[in-house]
């Protein structure tokens, strides 16, 4: 694989895991709050946007719990009330995210104004296109009920295959165990497993073989790497093991490929 696909997949599997860090992070925030993702978001609307008139918040519902668990409180403002954050949800999120967003400034701080520039850029497209297919994915919403059950049936949605792809991608070299897998998918192992399939028509097991093999050819046809060391670079015990699998998915050896190759 050439530098730049290499590079290119790399990114979008960062980008992935980075996602679910925060995720995982948000998740943590929430049951030491005793807090819903929806509430952290009202506190994080309130934190960076400062007092807020109540009905652009949140719904009675959500503020009255914000307002008994002691995070935010009401307060008069033009003929209405605005809501705002308490003294003691400010502790918390200086105590939560606080350590985390000192870190991301000074990791910032070590950019070039030149480089900060290309990333805010860079953000702001990214920003507009998610915009542009969080919109599409929403009108689907208004599809009829039987079109999106037919979609929904059975299978894993695009974008937890996706997920599930990029990281078996980034791990070939490494053992990859199917709960790995299934917690890239916000499944069970049970769950999974039978969705995977009914996507793919492949067990996980098969479907990670295919991949660390297709990987493979890649090497074959562009690298000059020993055959045991491409064996171990996409996760096959010994060269041996390698052999064997290759030969069954694709009819013939490694040595076979990489000698047609030259």
């Amino acid at each position: 694989m050439s530098p730049r696909p290499a590079l290119l997949e790399q990114i979008g599997s960062d980008v992935v895991q980075f996602q679910d860090a925060s995720a995982q992070f948000d998740a943590t925030v929430g049951k030491v709050l005793a807090l819903g993702r929806a509430d952290l978001g009202c506190l994080a609307q309130l934190h960076f946007g400062g007092p807020t008139p109540l009905d652009a918040v949140a719904r009675e519902a959500d503020v009255a719990r914000l307002e008994l668990a002691g995070y935010v409180q009401r307060e008069a403002a033009g003929g209405g009330q605005r809501l705002v954050l308490t003294a003691h949800a400010r502790e918390w999120i200086d105590t939560l995210w606080g350590p985390l967003q000192a870190d991301g400034h000074q990791l910032m701080a070590a950019l070039p104004e030149e480089h900060l520039r290309i990333i805010a850029g860079f953000l702001k497209a990214a920003r507009a296109i998610q915009d542009r297919h969080a919109a599409r994915v929403a009108r689907l919403l208004q599809e009829p009920g039987t079109s999106r059950a037919a979609r929904q049936r059975g299978g894993l949605s695009p974008a937890a295959l996706r997920r599930v792809q990029l990281y078996a991608d980034a791990h070939l070299a490494e053992p990859i165990r199917v709960g790995e897998l299934a917690q890239r998918s916000g499944l069970s192992v049970f769950h999974f497993t039978r969705a995977f399939r009914q996507s793919t028509g492949m067990t996980p097991h098969a479907w990670v073989q295919q991949r660390r093999v297709e990987r493979a050819r890649d090497l074959l046809s562009n690298s000059s790497l020993p055959l045991g060391d491409i064996a171990l670079a996409v996760g096959f015990s010994s060269q041996s093991h390698f052999t064997t699998v290759f030969r069954r998915l694709t009819g013939l050896t490694p040595a076979v490929i990489r000698r047609d190759q030259r």
